[in-house]
């Protein structure tokens, strides 16, 4: 099956329950279910065939829905697009996927018309004027392409991962089953849909498995509450950053809410501090549920909806999903060997929710791809329990200072444990003497009064000497590559040059 015929499943099934709520407004399956059907005969009267790119850039509106429902449905390879991308980045992605069309907010429509690039139409939301009276959609492949993603680009200009249909429905068919996320369910969803996460997961995953969803433009932290009471909602799924936010909220602003509906928490992304972990469960109540998922896989680790959820680990593989830890050096000469549990290696996983590979790299799917397996780039440890724990990025997150290697996420763990931090990102700074310097970027919470000796001296009530940051410095707000996700290159950079 394709995504575009799972819609039409789910439409004719669901009918006039309730698909979406946008400011206010209630549209049934069988009102989007329109619209993305006429959206779909538009795109094919306007000469988009099965294989074709389109290039979709709405911010979170029941426009950006219907557009993603109606391009799958015509057979065309959905390409997001960030609404905020300057006019090179949004250039860059419509070109190198090769779009022939792009649905995009009126900034993007501006800028794209300038750049003249061939064979590219380009529209705002005129597809609210698309025919309703729309030709079948074609059938596509399952093994085709659905979605071309593009990666954040922190070594490099974004380069596009290739999602089938299988594999999208096979990995978010299992996430469904693994969550017990059914048609009864109703998902506050306040993140960007431009990526897997919001897109993938949020969009998506609601469509496929029948429930609805509130879709916000964005997160506001002091609305989350009154939205999860208002509208009885089931499910929210956020970035540790959400979380840190919600807990900075006035007890008020939860406690006078009724949330006995709320069933489930999602937390990934990025890796959930520990404190944040423990700090909910308490003014809460519930813990969240902590998964783990790449643009190249999708989602293939969570902590289990049933039994404990160990704060600092995001569980298990979901079924029919392969994750190991393995030897990275023994990966660069091509083979995929073990490390034993509790040995720091990189991870790795197998399964049908794989990419097809990078849109146009051969050698960077070849170097990303060995024996079956993806390299993710993230070091990892394979508990004795089989639940895995995720130590950061191969690249920045594991810092090598006086001869230890060091996990940054270890660090970041702690300090977010001051109650007067409300966000931490820890670097490592080249260092003549130790190799690299630990150094701490901190965010202080709203009235803190904080030191840099305040910091260390935390520190090093719980951690070791050579982990305690040698410099600590504070600043509003820390960079981002994406949701959740800091910018650790560009801190890097930053704080080289202070």
């Amino acid at each position: 099956m394709t995504l575009g015929a799972a819609f039409g499943d789910t439409i004719a099934r669901r009918r006039s329950a309730t698909a979406l709520v946008y400011d206010g407004t209630q549209y049934s399956f069988t009102e989007i279910g329109t619209r993305a059907v006429a959206v779909a005969g538009g795109l094919l009267q306007r000469g988009v065939r099965s294989g074709d790119r389109v290039a979709v850039g709405l911010r979170n509106s029941p426009e950006l829905v219907v557009s993603v429902l109606g391009v799958l449905q015509a057979g065309a390879v959905l390409v997001p697009l960030n609404p905020a991308y300057t006019a090179d980045e949004v250039t860059y992605v419509v070109q190198d996927a090769g779009a022939s069309l792009a649905i995009v907010e009126s900034e993007h429509a501006m800028l794209l018309a300038q750049t003249q690039l061939p064979r590219l139409s380009v529209i705002t939301t005129e597809i609210d004027g698309f025919a309703a009276d729309a030709p079948p959609a074609p059938v596509a492949d399952p093994e085709a392409p659905a979605l071309i993603v593009y990666t954040s680009g922190t070594t490099d200009r974004p380069k596009g991962a290739i999602l089938s249909h299988r594999a999208l429905l096979s990995n978010l068919t299992t996430v469904a089953r693994a969550w017990r996320w059914t048609a009864d369910d109703r998902l506050l969803l306040t993140l960007p849909c431009f990526h897997l996460h919001g897109l993938g997961l949020g969009v998506i995953g609601s469509f496929l498995a029948g429930s609805s969803v509130v879709l916000r433009r964005r997160f506001v932290a002091e609305e989350v509450c009154a939205d999860l009471e208002e509208y009885r909602a089931t499910m929210f799924f956020g970035v540790p950053t959400m979380y840190n936010r919600l807990l900075a909220l006035p007890d008020r602003l939860s406690s006078e809410r009724d949330l006995r509906h709320m069933r489930l928490w999602v937390s990934g992304s990025a890796p959930l501090p520990i404190a944040t972990f423990e700090r909910f469960r308490q003014r809460f109540g519930l813990e969240i549920l902590e998964r783990f998922g790449m643009t190249e896989c999708g989602f293939p680790l969570a902590t289990l909806y049933d039994g404990p959820r160990r704060a600092g680990t995001v569980g298990m593989p979901l079924p029919g999903i392969s994750v190991r830890v393995i030897d990275p050096e023994a990966a660069d000469a091509g083979h995929v060997i073990d490390v034993g549990d509790g040995i720091e290696g990189e991870l790795a996983i197998s399964g049908l929710n794989l990419f097809s590979g990078y849109w146009n790299r051969p050698e960077e799917t070849r170097r990303a791809l060995v024996d079956g397996y993806l390299r993710s780039g993230d070091v990892a440890v394979r508990e004795a329990d089989g639940t895995f724990r995720i130590l950061g990025r191969m690249s920045v997150d594991i810092i090598k200072t006086r001869g230890f290697k060091v996990s940054a996420v270890e660090i970041e763990n702690c300090l977010q444990h001051h109650p007067q931090v409300q966000e931490v990102a820890v670097v490592g700074l080249p260092d003549a003497d130790q190799g690299e310097r630990v150094v701490a970027a901190i965010t202080p919470a709203a009235g803190a009064t904080l030191s840099a000796e305040d910091i260390r001296a935390f520190a090093r009530e719980h951690l070791a000497p050579h982990k305690v940051p040698s410099r600590v410095v504070f600043v509003g707000e820390i960079p981002r590559a994406g949701p959740g996700k800091f910018k650790k290159k560009e801190l890097i950079s930053w704080l080289s040059s202070e």
